[in-house]
């Protein structure tokens, strides 16, 4: 079954998932994330583990160093090993937001997510999976760009893309190209922001003024655009290939 095959209407998992025998699909800084053959619409993202978030052998002591002064994720790590947990409040905020402002679930430039569930693993957040049919996970805008130029269909996608980060005022705190994948939704294929949306600040300022988020997501394309071999105009909002 291929997702073009699935039903619009998402079976949400009944009971606890097995995945702990399972291999996580993919392997961020801090979290990973599972599929189940049961739930082919679904990725279920987890936190790593205190000490594989802290790059540590399991069981091995940890304590404050004097280093962990000049890095924050480190030092709140190990005052508040709960703060791993801080992603999935800050990207279960931005989708509520999205949503309750009236986005259809079919136009929003980030995944759909259904919700925490039980699993063997712990509690795991169901989301929705970015992928074009036959694929186990989208190809990222990173990887598309690192084969050659992008083509005028992809540029289209991602000027599309970007037209709804600005129209929906969705806050993304990491947006880089290797967290933008390729899925498909009913028939139309769709860039996505899978993963570093939600405003990671201690102090939201972003969340609370459209201008400054607007500032620093304009800010954002700029710099991606520069790496995937792109120019971001800020007035028209539209990319063109960068002059070689």
């Amino acid at each position: 079954m291929t997702m073009a095959d699935l039903p619009r209407h998402i079976a949400f998992p009944a009971a606890p998932l097995a995945l702990a025998q399972r291999g996580p699909v993919a392997n961020g800084q801090d979290r990973l994330v599972y599929d189940h053959p049961d739930h082919p619409a679904l990725l279920f993202k987890a936190p790593k583990s205190l000490h594989a978030a802290l790059g540590l052998p399991a069981g091995a002591p940890v304590r404050l160093t004097v280093s962990d002064l000049g890095n924050f994720r480190r030092l709140m790590l190990k005052i508040a090993p709960r703060t791993l947990w801080h992603p999935f409040f800050k990207e279960s905020d931005c989708y509520l937001r999205a949503r309750l402002g009236g986005t259809p679930t079919d136009d929003l430039p980030i995944p759909n997510l259904y919700g925490f569930c039980d699993s063997d693993i712990g509690p795991v957040l169901a989301v929705e999976r970015i992928a074009l049919p036959g694929q186990a996970l989208g190809q990222t805008l990173k990887s598309m760009a690192a084969t050659g130029p992008l083509d005028a269909e992809m540029i289209a996608l991602l000027e599309t893309f970007a037209a709804r980060i600005f129209t929906q005022g969705i806050v993304a705190g990491d947006m880089t190209a290797a967290n933008i994948a390729l899925g498909q939704r009913g028939s139309q294929r769709q860039l996505v922001l899978i993963d570093g949306f939600g405003d990671i600040h201690a102090i939201p300022f972003r969340s609370a003024s459209a201008r400054l988020n607007r500032i620093a997501m304009i800010r954002s394309f700029h710099k991606m655009a520069g790496r995937i071999g792109l120019r971001f105009d800020d007035t028209t909002l539209r990319f063109s290939p960068a002059p070689r």
